[in-house]
């Protein structure tokens, strides 16, 4: 007991520390659902201490050998900091997870309900259903303040919004009686309320299909990107494999916000630029990928969206310069290369693709080198994947120039 007494006073002094990394996890992870679509309330809590004793004794005594320190005791416990995540439709769980691989370091997952652990009640529902992350924030997502924080361990638990509710009662009245252990009629109504909780998904699940369905009919403009989101999902699902595309949404309310500028936002518009999109697996997510073939070859789009991209970021000024240098040079380039694609392969409209440059003999081997390592710095450059120094950024501005006057010799424009 004097071991677990002084962890306990140990984490109270650590408890601002852990409620910071919480509050940072969580607001991610909001951020992150909001852009990718999906409708769900995101919270931080640091453990209660007091919880967290009569978890750490009820753990101590299963154990077949006592904790010897507080470190084996703060390695033990996964969740001195936890992120709820309530889905408005649990349909998402799936998308969720995806999205929380991507913007965390996954130490391990948990799916409930366990076949390995039995209800502690005679209950005929299947209990709480969820999946718990346990996790880190990654150090390339945070500024140099913030990097202490990777230390901090999370469990991020993904469940309904009605399957939190549920479980809050249950835990509070079942696992932690407060006024003594509760009878049976009391015990079968908890289990009945998780009946109602698990028809209640039924529904909400078919409430998601039955709007999925309402948007794909739908001949006037998405209302959100929530609609967008919900359109690209299943696009992607019913046209391609799951081991054919990578569904990381990206920045869907971008996306949304582009289209909507271009006015392209409805499924008429937007449908001929998602059948022309190959869906690369490479750095680029499925939104940025829509996003380029959206502005490919066209200065005024490459405008636009450059615009709402930088509205909530700030830009260094010389690095804001090179970059616009580069993309006028690179614009051209691009947009010939279209040409000639089209030309010679009328079926492929859009971004040109490099392998079907290869396919035609049409350029040599140091020029689809060229194209390959212009078009690598441009994704690098507009999707922030990472920005090179400014005098390379010049540089390579001037060689896109370059060859786009070579190929305009050999390709003239009015021939293509």
């Amino acid at each position: 007991m004097d071991l677990v007494n002084q962890f306990i006073e140990n984490y109270k002094k650590k408890i601002p520390f852990y409620e910071a990394a919480g509050r940072l996890a969580a607001s991610q992870l909001e951020s992150a659902l909001q852009s990718a679509g999906i409708r769900a309330m995101v919270t931080s809590r640091a453990k209660n201490p007091d919880r967290l004793k009569v978890k750490v004794i009820r753990r101590n005594a299963k154990r077949q050998t006592p904790y010897k320190n507080m470190r084996e005791i703060y390695d033990d416990i996964a969740d001195l900091c936890g992120i709820r995540v309530s889905l408005y439709f649990p349909g998402d769980r799936n998308k969720t997870g995806d999205l929380i691989a991507d913007q965390f370091e996954i130490q391990d997952i948990r799916h409930f309900p366990e076949q390995s652990s039995p209800p502690t009640y005679n209950r005929r529902f299947s209990g709480y259903w969820a999946t718990h992350y346990r996790a880190l924030l990654k150090e390339d997502t945070l500024t140099p303040a913030q990097k202490r924080y990777t230390s901090a361990r999370l469990e991020i638990q993904v469940a309904s919004l009605l399957m939190h509710a549920w479980s809050e009662v249950e835990h509070d009245l079942v696992y932690k009686p407060l006024q003594g252990s509760l009878s049976d009629e009391e015990l079968a109504i908890i289990d009945e309320l998780n009946g109602l909780v698990l028809t209640g998904e039924i529904a909400l699940e078919r409430l998601q299909s039955a709007g999925d369905k309402r948007i794909l009919n739908k001949k006037s403009s998405f209302d959100s990107q929530y609609d967008l989101a919900s359109y690209l999902y299943n696009y992607l699902s019913s046209n391609f494999r799951k081991e054919d595309v990578e569904l990381r949404m990206g920045d869907v309310e971008l996306l949304y916000r582009l289209i909507s500028r271009l006015e392209m936002n409805s499924v008429k518009a937007i449908e001929p630029v998602m059948k022309s999109v190959k869906f690369e697996k490479d750095k680029r997510n499925i939104s940025q990928q829509i996003i380029d073939q959206i502005i490919t070859g066209n200065e005024m789009h490459y405008q636009t969206y450059q615009d709402l991209r930088t509205v909530n970021h700030e830009v260094d000024e010389e690095a804001s310069l090179a970059i616009r240098c580069f993309l006028e040079c690179w614009v051209p380039l691009e947009n010939l290369l279209n040409q000639i694609t089209y030309h010679n392969s009328p079926k492929q409209r859009g971004a040109f693709h490099i392998n079907t440059l290869k396919r035609m003999n049409m350029f040599s081997q140091e020029c689809i080198g060229a194209i390959i390592s212009l078009r690598k710095l441009r994704n690098m450059l507009i999707h922030d994947i990472e920005i090179p120094e400014t005098d390379i950024i010049c540089k390579r501005a001037k060689e896109a120039q370059e060859l786009f006057q070579k190929l305009q010799a050999q390709f003239p424009m009015e021939t293509v």
